[in-house]
């Protein structure tokens, strides 16, 4: 009978602990017993022991630290899992962005065949670092994620990787807005909105919520900014993708687009344009009664 993925951890859990106990009786190499807390602390982590996996962490920080100053070499990559891993565990946003910090340092250093990374996972390392760090209010630390980013998947024409750098852009984009760079955002959601329409042409498209992201993010822009039809304009697609989205059973949430509705029929108002108001109005309404219906059915089934 194949383990259950619980199972799995568990028994790779006990590999780790044997290594870090035998590196430890053996009086290994720092370098050792640092692959060994990294891997430790990595399984705790996928077992959701954050507390013990912080430890492994800070004591693989401590052997950095030590063989710094003693002038031994530390492995890029191992030194940027350790700072990106202990960074991601903190519950405190100052603590994490000062390891995504320190793990920024050496981030010129890795590639497609550092030690416990390869291509992929140093791209979706960096776009966890930056979502972290915008979601914390620090987008003026994403720029050495997003360079990486840019160094890993600029020229590349697979469609996984085109598919990552509509994903980077859009950060870079959403970096740029928060920092009131506008006119620069506005330019990288336009590119993210031209490789994303031209993957949907060709049925490469992953994930149609990061077009649907760009049209939405750079029309906040343009309202702010006064250009009322471009505003509308991307509304409208915005819109009308989540409805072609909503028709195939493929919108879980219908939240944002009851927000564009309602926005457009606010701009709308704002230009006396009562007509095409009532239209976006009534089918915000019929959206929030099938909300509310599908919550009546949810709340029902659950009391039954």
């Amino acid at each position: 009978m194949p383990q259950s993925f619980d199972e799995h951890l568990e028994a790779m859990l006990q590999d780790c602990n044997d290594r870090v106990n035998s590196v430890e009786e053996s009086e290994g190499s720092e370098e050792e017993m640092l692959d060994a807390l990294i891997n430790r602390g990595s399984v705790l982590s996928m077992m959701e022991s954050y507390t013990s996996a912080l430890s492994d962490f800070n004591d693989a920080v401590d052997i950095i630290l030590w063989m710094e100053r003693e002038g031994k070499r530390v492995d890029p990559g191992s030194f940027v899992r350790v700072f990106v891993s202990r960074g991601e565990l903190y519950g405190d946003r100052d603590q994490m962005a000062g390891d995504y910090a320190m793990a920024s340092t050496r981030l010129g250093e890795i590639g497609e065949n550092t030690k416990f990374y390869d291509r992929k996972k140093i791209i979706r390392m960096c776009m966890d670092c930056c979502e972290d760090l915008l979601d914390s209010g620090y987008s003026g630390e994403t720029h050495p994620f997003i360079d990486k980013l840019h160094e890993m998947l600029t020229g590349r024409e697979d469609s996984w990787s085109k598919n990552r750098y509509i994903e980077m852009l859009n950060i870079s984009a959403q970096s740029m807005a928060e920092m009131k760079m506008d006119n620069e955002a506005m330019e990288y959601f336009s590119d993210a909105i031209d490789i994303g329409i031209s993957l949907s042409e060709k049925n490469l498209l992953e994930d149609l919520m990061s077009l649907i992201f760009a049209f939405v993010s750079r029309g906040d822009i343009e309202q702010r900014k006064g250009l009322i039809d471009l505003h509308l304009a991307d509304r409208k697609v915005a819109i009308s993708l989540l409805e072609d989205l909503m028709s195939m059973n493929k919108l879980d949430d219908i939240t944002l687009l009851i927000r564009l509705h309602q926005d457009v029929a606010n701009t709308y108002l704002t230009l006396n344009m009562v007509k095409e108001a009532e239209e976006h109005l009534m089918r915000e309404v019929m959206l929030n009664m099938d909300g509310a219906e599908e919550y009546i059915r949810e709340y029902v089934g659950r009391k039954a």
